[in-house]
């Protein structure tokens, strides 16, 4: 018999699998197979618009692309000719969050659904210990088939928050502890999840007797190796950004400037 838990692990992951879109950029003319390289990205729905999320340093790595070979191009999932840096709307590279638009039509045709946030922005204060559920794609997990034809494989998991700062959460990934994700990849503990970047952070809680979940935050950056000592070599820690500064409209609410004194 399947668990209520089960049950819900089930319908989180349907719903994450339909949330999290890679963002593909390649050479347009090189030949197939040809190097492709990715982030993760999702869609935040307001009222008035819908709003494209993924970290400020994918967009950084696509420019610097661009920059080397001007025949880079992006692509959305399978949405060719995206043209990501035209669609920008705002970028914090202190916080590694960027924000660009996108159609609802273009959502229509890559079967993304978009996390109704409407009523309910800002999010609810992320507090240690509540559960989170996270996705993306890693490039080490994705196959290229027949010409122009790709399979992403997904990484994904639900785990605990570890610690909260202002922007920004901690959490683990610990094999020993871990259960297995029918619906995502089982990486061994320092696995590159390179592509990953940008994917959502949902968090769940209890509101009212219902069981809610709300976007928190996106995939930053896996474990640095500075970290990787003694017994922290049995688990790694995954930096997530916190989302709640992006407004209605896409904008990022700005950092208050450091008054401090200077050293001297």
């Amino acid at each position: 018999m399947t668990s209520d838990a089960e049950r819900l692990s089930r319908q989180v992951a349907s719903l994450l699998l339909k949330v999290a879109r890679p963002l593909v950029w390649h050479d347009r003319v090189g030949g197939w197979p040809k190097q492709l390289h990715n982030g993760t990205c999702f869609f935040l729905r307001f009222e008035r618009t819908i709003v494209g999320v993924t970290a400020n340093h994918v967009i950084d790595l696509f420019e610097s692309a661009v920059a080397t070979n001007p025949y880079t191009v992006c692509q959305l999932s399978d949405l060719l000719g995206f043209d990501l840096l035209a669609a920008i709307i705002a970028r914090d590279p202190r916080r590694d969050i960027a924000t660009f638009e996108v159609p609802e039509p273009a959502l229509d045709r890559i079967g993304a659904t978009p996390l109704d946030c409407r009523g309910d922005w800002p999010p609810p204060e992320p507090q240690p210990g509540q559960v989170l559920s996270v996705c993306g794609f890693p490039e080490l997990m994705r196959i290229a088939g027949p010409y122009l034809a790709v399979e992403f494989g997904v990484w994904g998991a639900h785990p605990a928050v570890q610690g909260v700062t202002r922007d920004e959460i901690l959490i683990t990934f610990d094999p020993i502890i871990a259960e297995p994700e029918t619906w995502a990849a089982f990486p061994l503990v320092g696995s590159n999840l390179s592509g990953c970047s940008g994917g959502p952070a949902i968090m769940h809680t209890d509101l009212n007797g219902l069981h809610r979940w709300f976007p928190v935050a996106l995939i930053a950056g896996g474990p640095r190796e500075e970290e990787k000592q003694g017994a922290a070599g049995e688990f790694d820690m995954i930096r997530l950004r916190r989302i709640d500064s992006i407004r209605s409209d896409g904008s990022i609410e700005q950092l208050a400037e450091d008054t401090g004194w200077l050293p001297g």
